[in-house]
């Protein structure tokens, strides 16, 4: 299944309302389930962005609907990389 960093930040509205940020979280892994993905790891960080996630869902269309229906919400702005395993650049490599 394919995998994404999701680079995010959070916008005014998710700081002013930080504790209500545990639900905001548990809410959007369920969404992330309910397309059919999995929530790898989700981490705050700081620096440039606010946090990142790690995510296997089955396409960059669902996930895109998937940051489409947590971005109604207001509290953040995504940036979403598509990742593969160290052992899947290996392979390409040897095809080159």
């Amino acid at each position: 299944m394919p995998l994404f960093i999701v680079l995010g930040k959070l916008t005014d509205m998710a700081i002013q309302k930080m504790r209500e940020a545990k639900d905001r979280d548990e809410k959007a892994e369920q969404i992330i389930r309910a397309a059919g993905g999995r929530l790898i790891g989700h981490y705050y960080t700081f620096g440039r962005y606010d946090f990142v996630a790690i995510v296997e869902i089955p396409s960059a269309e669902i996930l895109a609907s998937v940051i489409i229906d947590i971005g109604k919400w207001g509290t953040v702005t995504t940036e979403t990389m598509t990742a593969i395993l160290p052992d899947q650049m290996y392979e390409m490599a040897t095809r080159t």
